[in-house]
């Protein structure tokens, strides 16, 4: 049983006083040993066990020393690691914010503008790239990037909103990412028109970061449109793949969305020759419509 009482305090007792007078005498009568002799006796064998006593309180205060040294090393090490934590999650917040800061980059002294300007297309045809989504031609095309500019210049000032662009985060007008009313289907092109479109938009999802596979597909999907030989076959060949790109490519993006892509570089002609028989049909029928409203 541990001691509660420190023995160090304690003092011999004296045995040779009144106290212990009738303990005396019976030790002498059982040991026949003089007062003195039985007095030696008991003192040495008082100072045996107190400093039985004495060694085994310091080695309990030893023990409990040591615990509490553990626990004061272990309540110093949690501190250390919270500091450091605080100390490593204080630093993400302020690299996070170093992020989300404007930043503007630096440029080449001795560059100057080139002599071309590349055109700009509509933040909303931006916005739908970055997000891999299908967005019409005719925003990538001379007249979508004039209409573009014209909504910057006529948009508010406090009609501003923040978006995130290559990492960073930009102030961007609301407004610029509503489609354009004035925006036209694939379909609804001009030929000329719509080759022109295709090449800025494969220019824009390369700059998007694109998968190379998905921007080397639709690279060959425009390359065998263009050189169909249905366009010089028959008299609506234009306007069969027109149809063909607007209605593939749509159908592309909605089966990507669902992981049933297909490679849209490979061309189905026997959709195109449904096409060509469906446009053919719409064309009968609306000149038997102007021959019954003549006669």
């Amino acid at each position: 049983m541990a001691l509660v009482v420190d023995p160090t305090l304690e003092m011999v007792p004296d045995f040779a006083s009144n106290l212990y007078a009738g303990i005396c005498a019976d030790l002498e009568a059982a040991t026949n040993q003089t007062g003195e002799e039985v007095v030696a006796h008991l003192v040495e064998a008082w100072n045996a066990d107190h400093d039985a006593r004495v060694a085994e309180w310091n080695q309990d205060r030893e023990a409990e020393a040591r615990v509490l040294a553990e626990a004061e090393r272990a309540r110093t090490m949690q501190e250390n690691d919270e500091c450091i934590q605080r100390e490593a999650e204080a630093e993400k917040e302020r690299l996070e914010g170093e992020k989300k800061k404007l930043k503007m980059n630096s440029f080449d002294h001795a560059s100057s503008v080139g002599n071309y300007l590349n055109p700009c297309p509509a933040q909303y045809a931006i916005q739908k790239l970055t997000n891999f989504e299908y967005v019409e031609l005719w925003y990538f095309s001379p007249e979508g990037c004039k209409d573009a500019l014209k909504f910057l210049c006529l948009v508010a000032d406090n009609d501003l909103s923040i978006t995130r662009t290559d990492d960073q985060l930009t102030l961007q007008p609301t407004s610029a990412f509503k489609a354009s009313k004035a925006a036209l289907a694939d379909h609804e092109l001009s030929f000329s028109i719509f080759l022109r479109a295709k090449n800025l938009f494969l220019v824009q999802i390369s700059k998007a970061k694109w998968p190379q596979p998905n921007i080397d597909a639709l690279s060959l999907f425009f390359w065998h449109l263009e050189n169909h030989s249905i366009r010089n076959n028959s008299d609506i060949g234009d306007m069969v793949i027109l149809t063909y790109a607007s209605r593939v490519r749509q159908d592309w993006h909605d089966r990507l969305k669902r992981d049933e892509g297909f490679n849209i570089g490979n061309i189905n002609e026997n959709l195109i020759r449904t096409i060509n028989e469906e446009l053919w049909d719409k064309i009968r029928s609306r000149t038997l419509n102007v021959v019954r409203l003549q006669s």
